[in-house]
């Protein structure tokens, strides 16, 4: 009863905001895409954690200590007092479909990580060799990106109690169960301009594939763990669960107050961002020569956003849930040269036996490695053979 009512509350809400929900259709080589500003209700465990206020370059550098510092606790022992997050948030996000239709009916959700947006999916840079969501479009998919909780257009609440792990998970869950039961459709077939025909005709998705990279694989591996029967597929990029996990730690990030940074983002307490050498220590790797090029780092540090430092406090809560309710295929695409995620090296490290003992009920398990490629895929001069790595394994699956 409780589920029927807040689908009823989404649809008025979606309905009343309809007008001014988007900015613009675009045409794209092998499909169109529209602008949405979508309304989701959400509610969610959240708490107040015992970290460092940010208010200042200094305090930002003396957050990325302590985050990184040994003894720092990331579980339940750094928790205040425990809380509950319920509102209404903006989430801005993009809908794009093909001109295909083989594969029209397959939507592909994708969750970006820290430090970016959800242009880190849609290159403008060389979009035909860097952006995911030209590749997908050709390949015949329908995708849906959009900017979490914090970051690029979507709402910047308190960085400290509002943007955390739980709550971000369950606007994913919202924004997948819109999709799922139509509304996400009707509601961009509704939305201005109303004159793009490609958004008139859609009836809902017939599978749903989930696909993340970094903090937004942390958020998809929970998701398909804890509602799995919501995923017909998924693509985690970007994350693996070892020791080396995030052992580089947040001074890596060489953070800056976001707020009085070069350049300078509108953004409250407890915003920080990566400062450019930041950029490339965590998202570009491989042969400096070879892997990426001066333009496609410059292009990186172009697009980088700030990050709300709850995110980090609370990200324990992503990590490591049992699966058995995954009925579906699942892909970890690994850069090579991941210093986030394996301290420089992935090779070797995925233990299969662990992976199928988290999602024991998977109908396929499968590790692949990008060669010469750093944390940030899409930003590697190899990019669309990674693309192609993702393709594959899905319509292996028949997705």
């Amino acid at each position: 009863m409780a589920s029927i009512l807040i689908i009823g509350i989404l649809l008025l809400l979606l309905q009343h905001r309809t007008s001014a929900s988007t900015i613009d259709s675009s045409h794209r080589a092998h499909g169109f895409c529209k602008q949405l500003d979508i309304p989701v209700f959400a509610t969610a465990d959240s708490a107040i954690y015992n970290i460092p206020r940010v208010d200042n370059d200094i305090e930002a550098t003396a957050w990325a200590i302590y985050d990184a510092t040994r003894n720092t606790p990331h579980d339940v022992n750094n928790i205040i007092k425990n809380t509950t997050t319920s509102s209404t948030f903006n989430i801005h996000a993009q809908l794009c479909v093909p001109k295909s239709t083989e594969k029209m009916d397959i939507l592909q959700i994708a969750t970006h990580g820290v430090h970016y947006d959800s242009r880190y999916w849609d290159s403008e840079y060389q979009p035909e060799k860097h952006s995911y969501v030209d590749a997908a479009l050709k390949a015949g998919y329908s995708i849906l990106t959009y900017d979490r909780l914090g970051v690029g257009q979507s709402d910047k609440p308190d960085a400290y109690t509002v943007v955390q792990a739980p709550l971000e998970q369950e606007i994913l869950r919202q924004l997948t169960l819109m999709a799922r039961n139509g509304t996400l459709y009707s509601f961009a077939g509704k939305a201005k301009p109303a004159n793009a025909v490609a958004f008139k005709t859609l009836a809902k998705p017939r599978k749903v594939v989930h696909l993340g990279h970094s903090f937004g694989s942390f958020l998809t591996s929970a998701f398909i763990a804890n509602y799995g029967p919501l995923s017909d597929g998924a693509i985690i990029t970007g994350y693996l669960l070892t020791e080396h996990l995030a052992s580089a730690g947040a001074t890596s990030f060489s953070a800056e107050y976001a707020a009085t940074s070069s350049p300078p983002f509108d953004r409250p307490s407890g915003y920080v961002v990566c400062q450019k050498s930041g950029i490339q220590n965590i998202f570009f790797g491989g042969n400096p020569k070879t892997a990426f090029t001066p333009e496609l780092l410059d292009y990186g540090n172009d697009i980088k956003q700030p990050v709300p430092i709850g995110e980090f406090a609370s990200a324990f809560w992503l990590i490591g849930n049992y699966g058995p309710s995954f009925k579906a295929p699942v892909q970890y695409l690994l850069p090579e040269f991941d210093f986030y995620v394996c301290r420089g090296d992935c090779n070797g490290l995925a233990n299969l036996t662990t992976l199928a003992q988290t999602y024991p009920n998977a109908t396929d398990i499968e590790v692949a490695i990008q060669p010469n490629t750093g944390h940030a895929l899409p930003l590697h001069n190899n990019a669309t053979a990674g693309f192609q790595l993702t393709f594959d394994f899905l319509a292996s699956h028949g997705l």
